[in-house]
């Protein structure tokens, strides 16, 4: 029988082949530009024992003298001042201008994390920072035919990336970096020239404001279930969300309206609005699978393809990169979203929003065109892999590469630097979903660490750190065995775990004043690139995020992207986590907070910004960090800078708190988050200075789902400054003020 899957896929075909079809011109139409296509070295290359390549293209051009001034231009990573790079045009030599002036120190990923989630969306282990690069050609370098464009690095360099590059006419006389960004340009594929350029040009058209929002989506209204849901057990399963005070529940929609499988659904989505529980349509946008593409040939032609026409994999074996370029593509999601609306479904979920920037932001705007008119507003809610820009579109996002929250076999494992980054993300009101799941989702139980009789075990303290730090944690791929359990209460260990989430999330639902319409409390601004720490490849900055979490600094991230002088003026310090680049008019951003008065802790960084420190440290701080003493160190250091911290706890290492205010009020909320074995008798002081005048002794109250006393101790008040002790800490505790 005829291996169907090698026939579909096509069978190997020759490089040459491949090279002729792509570089044989179709038509005598002039090309606005002449795009390069990557080659790998050849065999006489490695048999001389060099090493110092770093990319090829072979460019073709039918006649060069239509080129008035021709120009190499291409995207890099990781060009700094002594890379002695260049690029070597048909044999001639040009040097390279550097994207940043001084030496970036690059951290390796360990190897068990480069083939991860986080490797697969980065597609880069160099530098956050993306330049684009124009070099001017003599016209007699080029000749008709095949131009053959190599970069190499100097002997002094660890090496850079290149993503994309063509050759056409430009009006540069000499070779600059004529843009740079942090932001993500592309996931799931390599950057081209045309993504960084509608980046550059993005003025956040798209961007949706809170008031657009519809009341149920807020912060701290979503307790959401994504678990799975048994059809066959309907009563069970409205039963359970009931016990755990589900709010939205994730569902499957089909396109086909006329389906048997479309009206379960729909009747399905009908008694969830009967239960006031809200329903999300659940759809994949970035991938196809290849099981849905051999039984429907079609799809073949809304794949991804690479450089060389062949299909791209997102997964091998498992799906494909949607080109979300392809019309058709696009038609055929835009009627799964018609389906959706016509069911009745609440909110629409995009699993793997990735590709493009600009692809996905005219995709999720064209969802928005037709939600408006039919008349309703459904929350868009993306999973869009660390993409800032996607994020801004929608309603709500989800963290990523998040662990189970705990302390396991001495190592302390939290996800606050995540955290406060989506808070920051979320212009400090959107919500985002947090759940567990690790670097690598194709390993059984991602991201849990406490996994029992092969069930996840630990759902309470994922619940707390989420809700503590302005997310929501789903229940989500509960897996199998632990799914059956709650749905036939058969199984004991699964409904002590049930009974744990239950709890928690009854306690949010009874509690959710204390999580809606409130805004961090901080006096400490961390300016930082708009680069999510999970997935950070450049510079470990995240180890600085997690020593402030865990010495209790409140800080709120100010993203560079969004840098202007009302934000800052907010704090009294700002950190400034060895930046390699800013721009003239976010240093000028700088140095009007430093005339003001503000307190600047520089850390490694430009020069420019080391000279405006208060306070410096070099970069090699963030890799010490791990040690108590650089620790202490640092924490002096920002106290002297921002005053005394809000919260202040005695003997109790692995709690973290953070602080809100309710809004319009002069009520603060305290969450506190216990990661290791309970504790009793915790002394906290707490130093609202400047946020408010007065404290209410007789306004403070302890909150907690745990089985633990309700009663401070040893309560003392003066003025904006309140001390008490915390009777006993189990997992999570909650103190309000006022």
């Amino acid at each position: 029988m005829e291996n169907r899957t090698d026939n579909f896929l096509c069978r190997p075909i020759s490089a040459l082949f491949i090279f002729f079809l792509l570089l044989t011109s179709c038509n005598q139409v002039q090309p606005e530009y002449y795009q390069g296509i990557p080659v790998v070295a050849g065999y006489f290359y490695h048999l001389a024992g060099r090493t110092d390549r770093v990319e090829g293209y072979l460019v073709k051009i039918d006649n060069p003298k239509i080129l008035a001034s021709p120009g190499l231009i291409f995207l890099a990573k990781g060009i700094d001042g002594n890379d002695g790079a260049y690029v070597m045009v048909n044999g001639n030599r040009y040097d390279l201008p550097p994207i940043l002036k001084q030496t970036v120190v690059q951290t390796v990923l360990p190897s068990d994390q480069e083939m991860g989630k986080r490797g697969f969306y980065a597609l880069s282990q160099r530098d956050d920072l993306l330049g684009k690069i124009i070099v001017p050609l003599k016209l007699e370098h080029l000749k008709a035919g095949i131009n053959d464009v190599t970069f190499y690095k100097g002997d002094n360099s660890d090496g850079y990336e290149v993503s994309d590059a063509r050759i056409q006419s430009v009006d540069n006389k000499t070779a600059e970096v004529v843009g740079v960004t942090y932001l993500i340009i592309a996931r799931g594929r390599s950057a081209a020239i045309s993504d960084f350029d509608f980046v550059m040009n993005y003025r956040g058209e798209n961007l949706r404001m809170e008031s657009e929002v519809p009341a149920w989506a807020k912060r701290g209204k979503i307790r959401f279930y994504r678990a799975g849901n048994d059809m066959e057990h309907l009563d069970r399963m409205f039963e359970m969300y009931k016990e755990a005070a589900i709010t939205k529940v994730a569902t499957h929609v089909p396109a086909d309206t006329k389906s048997e499988e479309y009206a379960q659904v729909k009747a399905f989505v009908d008694r969830c609005h009967e239960n006031g529980i809200k329903a999300t349509a659940f759809f994949t946008l970035g991938g196809i699978s290849l099981a849905n593409v051999m039984l429907n040939p079609e799809l073949r032609d809304y794949i991804s393809k690479d450089e060389y026409r062949q299909l791209r994999w997102r997964e091998p074996g498992g799906t494909f990169l949607a080109d979300l370029k392809s019309k058709g593509y696009i038609d055929m999601m835009l009627k799964n979203v018609k389906a959706a609306l016509d069911a009745g479904i609440d909110e629409l979920y995009y699993d793997y929003a990735i590709g493009g920037t600009g692809e996905v932001l005219d995709f999720l705007s064209k969802v928005r065109e037709l939600i408006d008119k039919e008349g309703k507003n459904l929350t868009i809610f993306g999973n869009c892999k660390g993409d800032l820009l996607v994020d801004d579109v929608c309603d709500l996002t989800k963290s990523e590469g998040t662990e189970e929250a705990g302390v396991f076999d001495g190592q302390w494992i939290h996800n606050v630097a995540q955290a406060r980054f989506y808070y920051a993300v979320g212009f400090d009101w959107k919500p985002y979903e947090s759940k567990y799941e690790g670097a690598d989702p194709g390993v059984a139980h991602p991201g849990a660490h406490d996994v029992r009789e092969g069930m996840k075990y630990g759902w309470k303290r994922p619940i707390a750190e989420a809700s503590a730090f302005q997310s929501f944690f789903a229940i989500a791929e509960a897996g199998d065995k632990l799914l059956t359990g709650w749905v036939n209460k058969d199984n004991e260990l699964a409904m002590e775990i049930w009974k744990g989430i239950t709890t928690y999330n009854q306690f949010l639902a009874k509690n959710e004043e204390y999580y809606t319409d409130v805004r961090t409390v901080s006096r400490v601004g961390l300016v930082a690139p708009p680069v999510i720490p999970s997935f950070e490849v450049a510079l470990t900055r995240v180890l600085l995020y997690n020593a402030m979490a865990e010495l209790n600094i409140m800080y709120d991230v100010v993203l560079l992207t969004r840098l202007d002088s009302q934000t800052l003026a907010r704090y009294p310090a700002i950190i400034i986590p060895d930046i390699p680049y800013m721009d003239d008019n976010q240093l000028k951003v700088i140095k009007e907070y430093k005339n003001k008065g503000g307190k600047i802790y520089t850390i490694g960084s430009i020069p420019e910004l080391a000279q405006l420190a208060d306070n410096y440290s070099p970069s090699s701080l963030i890799q010490e960090l791990q040690q108590e003493s650089k620790r202490k160190e640092f924490f002096k250091n920002v106290q002297t800078l921002a005053g005394e911290p809000l919260v202040s706890i005695e003997n109790a290492k692995y709690i973290i708190t953070n602080v809100v205010k309710k809004q319009g009020t002069d009520r603060f909320i305290i969450y506190f988050v216990n990661y290791s074995d309970f504790k009793d008798n915790v002394k906290v002081k707490v130093n609202l200075e400047g946020f408010v005048n007065e404290i209410n002794k007789d306004k403070v109250i302890l909150l907690s789902p745990d089985a633990v006393p309700l009663e401070l101790k040893n309560v003392s008040v003066k003025g904006s400054e309140i001390e008490f002790t915390l009777p006993k800490i189990e997992i999570y505790d909650v103190v309000t003020i006022n």
